[in-house]
């Protein structure tokens, strides 16, 4: 089977398949001519020649077009499997690089973010202190990633306001859920008509101010920094740091250059294993059970 490039292939065997279609036709014309060429002798040799001819011809496209289709399909496979590879090296090595990344702007990272949450603590511990004797007058020193993090305490602040007429129990004044059932005849006394209710009360219109406002925030503490900062290891499984598990002083005396560094490994183990070199036991000659009988002097 030949190799040629995918496009020649390909314009090969439109040609062939154009070629076929066309001796295809040829064969059966002389087929349908075939009922002519029986009144006379030499017209019908002439016919079976020209018949078996063409149907050559349509066996050898026919051939052709099969041997072209399995290069195509050599072709298309080859194309295909060259990709899975191609993608398959592009997917090691970009699991290589992510690993560098882990390890080396991982670290960096790490030690960054622990060198925040150290201070953190130190100047929560320090602020504690100076609070402790604050003068008089002077406002607490705010511990910093409580600023930070905190959204803080904000009073209720009205937006915009306006007077609006509704409907309410007459009886009650408690204002009618669904306005649109009160029926009414002038618009300022009415009843309610609730398919879904038995009760009928009446119901007279009332004015509300109405303000549409953003409600008072309490403060969100938002607990210390360190306790929610948790680092897996970079070269290896476990924990590099757990905050949750450490005391604000602790984390204030935290020596971040020895905790981030790279773990020494630890040598491989060795093992041995015992590995019957005879095929069989027990050796020829020595009965079973022989050999387990204690050996008398």
């Amino acid at each position: 089977m030949g190799i040629f490039r995918k496009s020649d292939n390909e314009k090969r065997l439109a040609a062939a398949r154009g070629d076929l279609d066309a001796a295809s036709a040829k064969l059966a014309a002389i087929d349908a001519g075939k009922a002519a060429a029986l009144s006379d002798n030499a017209a019908f040799r002439k016919w079976q020649s020209d018949r078996s001819e063409a149907a050559i011809e349509v066996d050898r496209l026919t051939a052709l077009v099969a041997s072209l289709q399995g290069d195509a399909e050599a072709a298309r496979i080859s194309d295909e499997r060259e990709a899975t590879r191609r993608r398959l090296a592009a997917a090691r090595k970009d699991a290589g690089d992510l690993a560098q990344r882990i390890q080396i702007d991982g670290q960096r990272i790490a030690t960054e973010l622990l060198q925040l949450a150290r201070d953190a603590a130190q100047q929560a511990l320090a602020a504690k202190a100076l609070n402790a004797d604050l003068p008089e007058g002077e406002t607490p020193i705010a511990a910093a990633d409580i600023l930070a993090r905190d959204a803080g305490a904000a009073p209720r602040k009205d937006l915009r306001s306006r007077e609006v007429d509704l409907w309410v129990v007459a009886g009650t004044g408690a204002i009618v859920g669904n306005q649109g059932a009160v029926v009414s005849k002038d618009g300022v006394t009415g009843q309610l008509d609730d398919p879904f209710s038995s009760m009928r009360p009446r119901c007279v219109k009332r004015r509300f101010r109405e303000i549409e406002y953003q409600p008072h925030m309490l403060s969100d503490w938002p607990g210390d920094f360190h306790t929610l900062v948790r680092l897996p290891r970079l070269d290896g499984p476990g924990f590099l740091f757990d905050g949750a598990l450490l005391t604000t002083e602790a984390v204030a005396a935290l020596n971040v250059d020895a905790t981030v560094k790279p773990a020494k490994r630890q040598p491989r183990p060795v093992q041995i294993e015992l590995i019957p070199v005879d095929p069989v036991w027990p050796p020829a000659g020595i009965a079973p059970g022989q050999a387990d009988r204690s050996i008398v002097a």
